[in-house]
């Protein structure tokens, strides 16, 4: 039996329209809930999505680092040439000092600077005289060794550090550096030269005094015509706890010529040959045996270069003679240069060239001849 309800249709339209909806609804709900489930799909994506944040995040950390090296590089780098500027070698002087003192091993640096080089910039323009001093940098750059740290001081003024390095090493470098810039021809300028103050630092040394000996050595170097190498001898006076050779040469004031510039090269010859003597009968030979030779010959021939053209001034009338002399006791140097070895056999061949060829038969025999034409005796 059947019961006849009437049946609103709005109402019947509404439940349709329910039923459908909650029909779609469920479908919906239900894939939703399965997609919960991660997948292989979702796994790989997810990973390649955490690889690519990965590599953004330390390409950008390697940017950051590239800028900051970059600013700190700027902070202690001269623009223009590229070497060191003061605060950085101040910074960095200051370590090499104190590792030095704690290994006890030598320390050096000497000062260089441009000769005349106000007329480049005043003839051919700052522009010119930039790219002689980058140029300048490069030819100095290359002949020095990883250790050594190039400086620009200020200007055309640069500083080269050479750590582990005694004066005559320091020396040696300095003047053939010197030889190598003089060769160089610079383009529209020429030939350019350069003048070097060479000095060792001693113990207990603050740098400021340190620099101002190498400074001084410079101010010489301008002083006796430029295009020269000089280093501060006071390292010879000092030696720390070393005990002088009993082999040293004694300075007498009778060779005084009375010529301020020849009599004080003749103190050098003699500081630079105790300084050679000393280097043998001390246990440092033949290394530095042989720095100091090299030291010693560089400052002769440099000496005798300037005592001829002193006495030709004078009008000495034995001047071709007194030259050829030089020109024999230079060859003989070199000779006795090349033949250093291992042996400390070749003392008495050296010390007889020192205190036979150079004092006695030089100093106090040939050197003589010509005090009178000096106006002092």
């Amino acid at each position: 039996m059947f019961l006849d309800i009437p049946v609103d249709s709005g109402l019947l339209a509404s439940l349709a329209t329910g039923l459908a909806a909650g029909a779609v609804l469920g479908g919906w709900w239900g894939r939703r809930t399965l997609s919960l489930v991660p997948t292989e799909v979702d796994y790989q994506s997810r990973l390649e999505t955490l690889a690519r944040a990965q590599k953004a995040s330390e390409q950008a950390n390697s940017e950051l680092k590239q800028a900051l090296d970059q600013m700190q590089e700027a902070a202690g780098t001269d623009r223009l040439t590229g070497a060191w500027n003061r605060r950085r070698f101040e910074d960095g002087v200051i370590q090499h000092m104190a590792l030095a003192k704690r290994r006890g091993d030598p320390l050096s640096l000497f000062i260089f600077d441009l000769d005349h080089f106000k007329r480049v910039n005043d003839t051919f323009g700052h522009g010119v005289g930039d790219a002689v001093l980058k140029s300048v940098c490069s030819t100095v750059r290359d002949q020095l060794r990883v250790s050594d740290a190039l400086v620009r001081w200020g200007g055309e003024e640069f500083i080269v550090l050479c750590p582990a390095t005694t004066l005559a090493g320091a020396t040696i470098l300095a003047d053939k550096i010197r030889r190598t810039v003089e060769a160089q021809a610079m383009p529209q300028v020429g030939m350019l030269t350069i003048s070097l103050g060479v000095a060792q630092r001693m113990a207990g040394e603050d740098l400021d005094v340190w620099l101002a000996r190498a400074d001084g050595a410079l101010y010489r170097a301008k002083e006796r015509g430029r295009n020269r190498t000089e280093a501060s001898l006071e390292m010879v006076e000092s030696h720390g706890d070393e005990a002088p050779s009993i082999l040293a040469l004694v300075w007498d004031p009778a060779l005084e010529s009375g010529n301020a510039e020849i009599d004080h090269q003749h103190q050098v010859l003699y500081q630079l040959s105790n300084n050679l003597l000393a280097s043998i009968t001390s246990g440092r030979y033949p290394e530095d045996a042989k720095l100091q030779m090299q030291l010693l010959l560089a400052h002769v021939a440099q000496h005798f270069h300037d005592e001829e053209a002193i006495l030709a001034r004078a009008g000495f009338p034995d001047l071709e003679s007194h030259a050829k002399e030089h020109r024999r006791l230079i060859t003989k140097a070199k000779s006795l240069q090349q033949e250093m070895g291992g042996a400390a056999a070749d003392l008495p061949f050296l010390l007889s060239f020192l205190a036979l060829d150079l004092v006695k038969g030089h100093l106090l025999g040939w050197d003589r001849r010509f005090f009178k034409f000096l106006g002092s005796h």
